[in-house]
């Protein structure tokens, strides 16, 4: 099943299965139902949980019960798939452990699955907004198809069962300020302090490109205005959107980020504004859509370019009025919201297109900063290494003083086309390889042959921004004019019909220069 139309029906189970979790008043009560709650929508042969709350003492495995397998309780002992699951708590993503003998990355894969009479198995992080609380194990005594679809499906699965935890671990919390409404629960929760792990802690750089947009977060943060980041991916959009939010008179407030990528084109808009009781088969309760949980604060719609064209329309909505209708609602909701966008796709075309709204793509880009990608900042590199090293040698308890000569000319020298995130990752890896004290890489895993290259679409882009550049200058220089010895048509040594052509395929208001 790599469509995801065929997984709605499993998502809207979920939605009501997610329900009967948060229902829940003790993390026992909630472990114990928990695989017999998961069964409808999930295949599975054995599960194991870790909690590693903050609010709580200490770290917590559960198992299944020895009298009862279809419940979790509290393990006395740490089961043997420790290794999965803490790699996927750390690491934030799922591991997925296949054949037999296909496994590299674990040295106890085999015995894993051989001891739990299982052929395949996942490990998946249990992370809410604001918090990383555990992960779970999923064993089947089947091969586990693997697709992209089910690894997301089992990753949205964590992150209900996140909710639920998250519900309960509050509920305990408080005590006796408990509260029964959910909507209020999770806003106190955001706002009382949203701390999502990011590509990386600080802004790192002194590079002209990178002050550029700091200048314009500086300058926009304060005020309420749309702002729209694009970018390649890896420069670090959402690090920019947080440094908004941060600097903005929201900042107490919630942040939401919602990947609209990452969630089922079916299923986006109950996501967004939430659905009422009863409005599609599996919505038992009210659900809150992620706009109310940012009311009063911040929310941004990463890969923006990815929403349907529906849910453009009620998104539209938002932006203009101020308010929208839960799926199956009859009544409009006020909402007060800062919106910001962000994508590395090209909008531009997306409208010529037909797949993204002209009227949406201008209420977005009020204020649009693009994000330069590594190369375009090259100074900022070795001030980025240097910065992942200490970062990473000090969570693998290791003194890296120096970084040899070689790495350095080839870290330089690389076009990055992952940007900050591949940087990020290769600082990782030699990290952990590291055994003395200068820090060095393999010159493979840059991949020279990749310098080179450029995608046919980033470079017809990039001609388009230069053209598009010399237009604007030719028409500011002629104050709008587009024929006549002073015009614009003349200027760039082109007919007057080609440079209207231009005009109107490049998007350029020709009128804002007739006063400039």
């Amino acid at each position: 099943m790599n469509n995801s139309a065929h997984f709605a029906p499993r998502y809207e189970a979920l939605f009501r299965v997610s329900d009967c979790l948060r229902a829940h008043q003790d993390i026992q009560g909630l472990f114990r139902a928990l695989p017999f709650q998961l069964h409808p929508v999930v295949d599975f042969n054995y599960m194991s949980v870790f909690l590693n709350a903050d609010s709580r003492d200490e770290a917590s495995w559960f198992v299944p019960d020895d009298d009862d397998h279809s419940a979790l309780t509290a393990a006395r002992d740490v089961p043997i798939e420790q290794a999965h699951v803490s790699w996927a708590f750390e690491h934030q993503q799922p591991a997925i452990i296949g054949k037999l003998d296909g496994q590299v990355r674990f040295s106890g894969s085999s015995r894993l699955l051989s001891e739990r009479g299982l052929q395949s198995g996942c490990a998946v992080p249990i992370t809410t907004a604001h918090r990383r609380l555990g992960a779970m194990f999923l064993g089947s005594a089947g091969p586990c198809p693997g697709s992209d679809e089910e690894v997301r499906f089992l990753s949205f699965v964590a992150d209900r069962i996140a909710l639920a935890v998250d519900d309960v671990l509050s509920q305990e919390s408080r005590d006796d300020q408990a509260r029964s409404d959910t909507l209020f629960r999770e806003n106190r929760a955001l706002r009382e302090g949203v701390v999502s792990a990011s590509m990386f802690d600080e802004i790192v750089g002194s590079s002209e490109a990178l002050n550029r947009v700091l200048a314009h977060v500086t300058k926009v943060a304060p005020t309420d205005a749309t702002v729209l980041i694009t970018g390649e991916t890896g420069t670090g959009k959402e690090l920019i959107a947080r440094a908004i939010h941060e600097r903005s008179n929201r900042s107490s407030r919630a942040f939401v980020r919602v990947n609209c990528a990452a969630i089922p084109p079916s299923l986006i808009a109950s996501e967004l504004f939430g659905y009422e009781k009863g409005a599609f088969t599996g919505a038992g309760q009210r659900h809150v859509g992620r706009f109310e949980l940012a009311n009063g604060g911040t929310i941004l719609l990463d890969e923006i370019g990815d929403i349907p064209a529906e849910t453009q329309i009620a998104l539209l909505r938002v932006l203009q009025e101020r308010e929208f209708e839960r799926v199956g609602g009859t009544h409009p909701i006020p909402i007060d919201v800062r919106v910001l966008a962000a994508t590395n796709s090209d909008l531009n075309a997306a409208v010529d297109a037909r797949t993204f709204r002209l009227d949406l793509f201008y209420r977005l880009s009020v204020f649009p900063i693009q994000m330069p990608s590594l190369r375009e900042r090259p100074e900022d590199i070795l001030l980025l290494a240097t910065y992942f090293i200490e970062r990473y040698a000090s969570k693998a308890g290791k003194k890296i003083r120096n970084i040899e000569r070689r790495t350095l000319e080839w870290l330089q020298a690389y076009d990055w086309p992952g940007n900050i995130r591949e940087l990020q990752n290769v600082v990782e890896r030699a990290v952990i390889l590291c055994d003395g004290e200068t820090f060095s890489i393999d010159e493979t895993w840059l991949q020279p042959e990749t310098r080179a290259t450029k995608t046919p679409v980033a470079l017809a882009a990039t001609l388009a921004n230069q053209e598009r550049g010399m237009i604007k200058a030719a028409l500011e220089e002629s104050r709008g004019r587009i024929s006549g010895p002073l015009g614009a048509a003349g200027k760039l040594g082109m007919p007057r019909s080609t440079l209207e052509s231009k005009i109107k395929s490049l998007r350029i208001n020709k009128h804002q220069f007739k006063y400039a």
